[in-house]
């Protein structure tokens, strides 16, 4: 039994993946840092589709967090596809940053997602065709030093992807749109949806046909 994984599905993008993943009949691991939240959208989810859930928590800033949850999914779960989900955050200009809160956004917003993909890549690669999705929120409009920064990841994620091109395994990226800002929604539930669903589809496309293709 195969699961995606999805980091961030405590938030209101990650759990709208979540639900779109769940609609496509895919078993889902949920990981975020808030446990309770997790759990009752865990719920949620399955109200609607049969599918299992199974929820961890996990600090994005704790190197030694993401290995101890990265090793047990490795133990107990087989992995075919990983959802990156990431809010870059930026709201203050680079110099006006101590550097330990300047530390921890980089690590979280940034090196995590290479963390999660390094730790799970072994298991992501014994399947036929396994796919990692990295998601990119962002304020609108950011600011110039963060959307280098999110561009730098992207390509990133590109040249890995050509590197891992005989492993069975693709990655691919995209920007979202910031769901929630200080004045309160910025998108409505059915425009994430659709976002979403859009994205879900073209990716499960993607992996078809890549399975399609190793069978000629």
């Amino acid at each position: 039994m195969n699961f995606s994984v999805i980091r961030g599905a405590d938030t209101i993008w990650g759990h709208t993946f979540a639900i779109q993943l769940a609609k496509q009949k895919r078993h889902l691991i949920l990981l975020g840092k808030q446990i309770s939240v997790l759990e009752a959208r865990r719920d949620q989810i399955l109200e609607h589709s049969e599918v299992q859930v199974h929820c961890f928590e996990a600090d994005d800033t704790d190197t030694r967090s993401i290995m101890a949850v990265a090793e047990h999914i490795n133990t107990y779960f087989e992995v075919d596809m990983l959802v990156n989900y990431t809010e870059t955050g930026f709201d203050q200009k680079l110099v006006d940053y101590d550097i330990f809160n300047l530390e921890k956004k980089l690590k979280t917003n940034y090196a995590t997602g290479t963390l999660y993909t390094h730790q799970l890549l072994p298991n992501l690669t014994l399947h036929g065709q396994a796919y990692i999705l990295d998601l990119w929120c962002s304020e609108t409009p950011a600011t110039a030093w963060e959307q280098a920064l999110v561009v730098f990841n992207m390509r990133f994620s590109d040249y890995l992807n050509s590197e891992l091109q005989d492993s069975g395994v693709g990655i691919s990226s995209c920007t979202l749109q910031k769901a929630v800002d200080d004045y309160g929604m910025t998108l409505s539930e059915a425009q994430l949806s659709e976002e979403a669903a859009d994205i879900v589809q073209r990716l499960l496309y993607n992996v078809s046909q890549a399975c399609v293709e190793n069978e000629k």
